[in-house]
C-alpha cells in the first residue's frame, strides 16, 4: 500500500496492492509522509475502501477537515449500517455522516438547538433505520466524549435512508411526504384516529411506501384485476369511494394513474379500517 496524497497528519489518500484508492486513517501516519513511500501498516487504525469514484473524491475533499475520533465513529457506524440493516449502502455516506457529525458534535458543545423537520414521518416510515439511528446517537455520545440530543436519530436516519441504493427514489423526504399526504386524505376522509402502533395500521403504511416509491419511480402494477375492481366496489363501496380520492391526487400530483390492482391492494387496506 502506497502514499498517493497526504490529507493530513492522521490520513493519506493511497492505493492498495491492486491498485484500488483507499483513504487510510492512523494517529500520525501522515505526518513526514510523501507520495510514493510504502504506508507503514502498523500505523493504520481504519482503512476506507470506497469503490465509487464519485464518493470517493468527495469523501478526500473533506476528510482533511474531519476530526479523527469522527472518522473512525463514521467507519464503524457506516459498517454496522450495512450488517445490521441488511441493504445495500452507497459509499456516499462516509462523507455525509462524517461531515453531519463533525458539525453535530460542534453543536452539542456549544449547547445549539436545532429542529430536524421530519420527525414523525422518519419514526413512523422508517421504523428500522430510526432503531439503528437511535442506537447509534447512545453509541457515538460515548465514543465522541459528547452528549449527542435525541434527535440526532432522525438526521442520521435520513442519511442511511439517502444512502440505500436502489431505494424508494433519490429523496427519502419526497417519498415520506407522498406516504403522508395519502395516509391524510385517507384520515380526513373518513375522521379516523390512526393508532400508530397497531398491525393494521403498519401494514398500511408499509403498503403506501411500497406504492409510493412506484409513483416516484413511474412504476405501475398491471395484472388482470379489473374484475375483482368491480366486485369490491360493490361490496366495499365506501372504501373504494376513498381510493378514487387517493387516485385522483396521485394523477393530479405526480401524473401517475392508479391500475386496478393498486387500487384493489390500497381499498382492502383502507377498509380494514372500517
Amino acid at each position: 500500500m502506497i502514499v498517493r496524497r497526504v490529507l493530513n497528519n492522521n490520513v493519506v489518500d493511497g492505493l492498495d496492492d491492486s491498485l484500488q484508492e483507499v483513504i487510510v486513517f492512523g494517529k500520525g501516519l501522515g505526518f513526514n509522509s510523501k507520495p510514493g513511500e510504502a504506508i507503514d501498516e502498523s500505523m493504520i487504525e481504519k482503512i476506507f475502501r470506497l469503490d465509487d469514484a464519485a464518493a470517493s473524491r468527495h469523501f478526500a475533499s473533506i476528510v482533511g477537515s474531519i476530526p479523527s475520533d469522527i472518522l473512525s465513529a463514521t467507519a464503524d457506524l457506516v459498517t454496522r449500517a450495512r450488517q445490521e440493516l441488511r441493504v445495500k449502502i452507497s459509499d456516499s455516506l462516509y462523507a455525509a455522516l462524517a461531515d453531519h457529525l463533525s458539525f453535530a458534535v460542534a453543536r452539542a458543545k456549544g449547547n445549539g438547538d436545532i429542529t430536524v423537520p421530519l420527525a414523525v414521518e422518519v419514526r413512523r416510515f422508517y421504523p428500522t433505520e430510526y432503531a439503528f439511528a437511535k442506537s447509534a446517537v447512545a453509541e457515538l455520545s460515548v465514543k465522541l466524549g459528547t452528549d449527542l440530543p435525541a434527535d440526532e436519530a432522525t438526521s442520521i436516519a435520513l442519511h442511511v435512508i439517502n444512502a440505500q441504493v436502489g431505494g424508494a427514489a433519490d429523496s427519502a423526504s419526497r417519498l415520506m411526504d407522498l406516504t403522508h399526504s395519502i395516509l391524510e386524505i385517507v384520515r380526513l376522509h373518513f375522521g379516523l384516529a390512526y393508532e400508530d402502533d397497531s398491525p393494521m395500521y403498519l401494514r398500511f403504511v408499509t403498503h403506501l411506501r411500497f406504492f409510493a416509491q412506484r409513483v416516484l419511480l413511474g412504476e405501475t402494477v398491471q395484472r388482470d384485476d379489473a374484475e375483482l375492481l368491480r366486485i369490491l366496489r360493490e361490496q366495499k363501496p365506501a372504501a373504494f369511494d376513498c381510493v378514487d380520492k387517493v387516485d385522483a391526487f396521485v394523477m393530479r400530483s405526480h401524473g401517475h394513474a392508479m391500475s386496478a390492482s393498486e387500487k384493489v391492494y390500497i381499498g382492502l387496506h383502507i377498509a380494514s379500517f372500517l
